[in-house]
């Protein structure tokens, strides 16, 4: 496979995406959206955190059934056994988010439906990208705490003390701050990107360690500077695009859901609002179950369209990739079959057959 542009790659990518989902069912649509959902999930990976158990305790107070900072023991233990569960919630998200994230991209590689599979063929590595991920976004948020401390230290003393009219070095601060925050929701998103498009599939298709993964990666990078900014930029363009395109989707979804059925509420309401407390309660249990039916409508489409978009990002940063990674283009473009020549038949003469002539 030939390497393709970021503009290249679009076509191939859509082609690939309306392929995998053809012909339609709503079963194949929500389980690759499920899938696709999961996958997005995994490459945020951020662990919630467990929270304060409240302020310093009060000199008055002692011992642990006394009150600590205006919270009751029941309450601080609440805070914790609430915390804790958050974070373990968190932890499972990250595991079937990363492991998912595997699967998604071997079911657009392999251009197959059978989750099965890849989730048992790819278990093995999932903790190896789990650490990477935490470990990354570990180190880029003690370097963002080390470069803002000075600032925040000048804002928090500015904020304490009551100072009327703050400086020029607290607005200095402040703008520095509000700078870095942005420039660290930018390094934040190119992090998740080059870390799901140009590491993981060394992972993903060759069983490479991290240390190679990365390595190659920074290669690939290294050569290619300005195309893969430029891939970044077109897959920021496609990501409006795409879903302005899935929210119009979803409301055309909406209307074609909400249309009968405020229609069919209309019409129990005109036929049950004097109908006594038996059919006014008739009239609100079917209510209920129109708007069951609604969120369940609202549910399907947004899992269903906003599936669909994601399993296109993943086939476009796999044919991006693909003629740069051999083992990738080759699953996406199987080379033909070697051509086989016939096999050789040894001619054998035939007897020339001698005929008698009566004299």
């Amino acid at each position: 496979m030939r390497p393709l542009s970021a503009t290249e790659a679009f076509t191939p990518a859509l082609e690939r995406t309306k392929s995998l989902l053809r012909p339609f069912s709503l079963k194949l649509w929500l389980k690759l959206g499920l899938v696709a959902f999961a996958a997005e999930m995994g490459a945020q990976f951020v662990f919630p955190p467990i929270g304060n158990a409240g302020a310093p305790a009060s000199s008055q107070s002692s011992g642990i059934g006394a009150v600590a900072g205006g919270l009751s023991e029941m309450w601080i233990m609440a805070i914790l056994g609430f915390g804790l569960i958050v974070f373990l919630v968190g932890l499972v998200v990250l595991y079937v988010g990363s492991r998912t994230q595997f699967v998604l991209m071997d079911l657009v590689a392999t251009h197959t439906t059978l989750v099965r599979l890849p989730w048992h063929r790819h278990a093995s590595k999932t903790w190896r990208w789990i650490g990477l991920k935490v470990a990354t976004f570990f180190a880029i948020f003690v370097l963002l705490g080390v470069v803002l401390a000075g600032p925040l230290i000048v804002v928090f003393r500015n904020i304490s003390r009551n100072v009327p009219q703050p400086g020029a070095a607290f607005f200095g601060s402040f703008f520095l701050i509000f700078t870095m925050i942005i420039l660290a929701v930018i390094a934040l998103v190119t992090v998740v990107w080059t870390l799901r498009d140009f590491v993981l599939p060394f992972i993903v298709f060759e069983d490479a360690m991290l240390a190679v993964a990365i390595r190659s990666a920074v290669e690939l990078i290294r050569r290619e500077p300005l195309s893969i900014l430029f891939y970044f930029l077109m897959k920021l363009a496609f990501g409006f695009v795409a879903a302005i395109a899935a929210e119009f989707a979803i409301l055309i979804s909406m209307l074609i859901v909400a249309i009968p059925a405020g229609g069919i509420g209309a019409i129990v309401w005109l036929a049950l609002r004097h109908a006594g407390a038996f059919g006014t309660a008739i009239m609100y249990a079917t209510f209920g179950m129109l708007g069951i039916v609604f969120v369940a409508a609202l549910f399907t489409a947004v899992i269903c369209m906003g599936g669909a978009t994601l399993v296109f990002y993943q086939a476009y940063a796999l044919y991006f990739i693909g003629g740069r990674i051999p083992s990738v283009g080759a699953l996406l473009e199987p080379p033909p079959p070697p051509f086989a020549a016939p096999p050789f038949v040894p001619m054998v003469p035939t007897p020339l057959k001698i005929r008698s002539c009566d004299s």
